[in-house]
C-alpha cells in the first residue's frame, strides 16, 4: 500500500519565509516554452508559478509570442528570441541569462516535439545547472541524454502517455499493480528522476524510488491547461528552495486541491487558469 499524500504531510514541508526577505529571495522561475503552434501553455504554467509563492517569473518565449505573452499579465518578465520556435540560438539566450537570474527552470509548456527544438532544450538541460523541471514534448529530451545523473536535480510531469512513450511500453501504472510500481520506481532510479505522473491518481516519485500517491482532483482538471498550471507550481516550490520530490508531492497535492475548491463552485465549468488562480486558497 503506497503513502497517500495528506494535507498535513504539505503543511510541514511548506517553505518557510524570512520577515526581512526581499524581492528574488522567495524564488526566480523560469519558463522556457511556445511556438507558432502555441503560445497559452507557458503563460498558464507561469500563472501557476506566481500563484504558488515564488517571486518573480521568467519567460522566454520564440517572437511570434513575445507581444501576446507580454500583454496577457504585467506580473512577468518576458524575453524573446528569434524564430517560431526554440532553436540553438534561443538556447543559448537562456543559459546566459538563467545562470544568473534562475532558482529553476520549467523547459516545456507549448515548445513542440520538433527535431531542433529537442536539440536546443538538451544544450539547456547539460548546461544551465539549477533544479529542473521538463514537461510535455521536453521529456522527449531524456531519451537523447546518455550519462545519468546530471549536475542537477531533475523533475518530469508526464501524463500516462507522455510515460509510455517515454519507457517504450504499454503499461497502466496503478497502485493495486506492484508490477507497474515497480516499473515506475525503477525509471526514475535508472535515470536519476523525480517523477509526476499525472492521473485520476497522480504517482510522485523520488529519484531514490520512494513513491507517494495524490488523490485530491476531480475529472474537471482534464481542461486543457491543467497540467502546464501543475508543472508551473513544482517549478514555483523548487525555486523556493524546495527539495524536488517534496516540490512535487506539494504541487500535486494543491492544484488538486485547487481543482477541488472550484468544482464545489462551478461543476465541471472551470478553466485552467482558474485553477492557477485558485492556489492560494487551497494552500
Amino acid at each position: 500500500m503506497l503513502t497517500e499524500i495528506k494535507s498535513s504531510a504539505v503543511k510541514k514541508l511548506m517553505p518557510k519565509r524570512r520577515i526581512d526577505s526581499h524581492k528574488g529571495q522567495n524564488g526566480r522561475v523560469l519558463i522556457v516554452g511556445g511556438s507558432k503552434d502555441y503560445y497559452g501553455a507557458p503563460v498558464l504554467a507561469a500563472l501557476g508559478a506566481l500563484y504558488s509563492g515564488c517571486d518573480l517569473v521568467y519567460l522566454f518565449v520564440p517572437e511570434c509570442n513575445f507581444d501576446c505573452t507580454r500583454s496577457i499579465s504585467p506580473d512577468f518578465v518576458v524575453r524573446s528570441y528569434k524564430g517560431d520556435y526554440l532553436n540553438m540560438e534561443g538556447a543559448d539566450e537562456v543559459i546566459a541569462f538563467g545562470k544568473n537570474k534562475a532558482s529553476s527552470v520549467l523547459l516545456g509548456p507549448g515548445l513542440t516535439d520538433r527535431t531542433s527544438v529537442l536539440e536546443a532544450v538538451e544544450k539547456i538541460v547539460k548546461n544551465l545547472h539549477v533544479p529542473t523541471i521538463l514537461d510535455a514534448d521536453a521529456i522527449e529530451v531524456l531519451k537523447k541524454i546518455d550519462k545519468f545523473p546530471l549536475q542537477q536535480k531533475i523533475a518530469i510531469t508526464p501524463h500516462m502517455n507522455e510515460f509510455r512513450n517515454l519507457v517504450d511500453r504499454d503499461v497502466a501504472v496503478d497502485e493495486n499493480d506492484p508490477k507497474s510500481v515497480i516499473l515506475l520506481r525503477s525509471i526514475a532510479m535508472d535515470l536519476h528522476v523525480n517523477i509526476l505522473l499525472k492521473g485520476h491518481k497522480d504517482y510522485v516519485v523520488s529519484d531514490e524510488g520512494h513513491v507517494e500517491v495524490n488523490k485530491t482532483g476531480n475529472p474537471g482538471m482534464t481542461v486543457g491547461g491543467s497540467g502546464d498550471v501543475l508543472a508551473g507550481c513544482l517549478a514555483s516550490f523548487a525555486a523556493q528552495g524546495v527539495d524536488l520530490f517534496d516540490a512535487a508531492k506539494i504541487a500535486a497535492y494543491s492544484v488538486g486541491r485547487a481543482g477541488d475548491l472550484l468544482f464545489k463552485e462551478k461543476g465541471y465549468g472551470f478553466l485552467a487558469s482558474e485553477i492557477a488562480m485558485k492556489i492560494p486558497y487551497a494552500i
